[in-house]
């Protein structure tokens, strides 16, 4: 499960608006609407509840909707940690 997906659902149901989220992360809206598909298909859920004027949560994408939040946050917390590796090393090997 790729984060920038869970990130694309996450945007998708703060917004209410699957093109709006996708163009923030620099996708085309049919691009966004694929990727959305693909993240249900994967899961067996439909998250959203999609029509012709507007999306709304499902309840199951209601329930994944904390965990998609924290699967992010853990992400960004482990890049973050891989930096301060990185910069620790930088440091002792004398590379600033």
């Amino acid at each position: 499960m790729d984060t920038q997906s869970l990130r694309l659902f996450v945007l998708a149901s703060e917004t209410l608006n699957i093109s709006a989220a996708g163009r923030t992360l620099g996708m085309a809206p049919a691009v966004a609407s694929t990727r959305i598909a693909k993240l249900e298909r994967l899961l067996g859920a439909e998250l959203l509840h999609r029509s012709t004027r507007k999306i709304s949560l499902s309840s199951e994408g209601q329930d994944f909707l904390p965990y998609a939040r924290e699967m992010i946050a853990q992400e960004e917390a482990a890049l973050a940690a891989l930096e301060v590796v990185d910069l620790g090393r930088a440091l002792t090997e004398g590379g600033l």
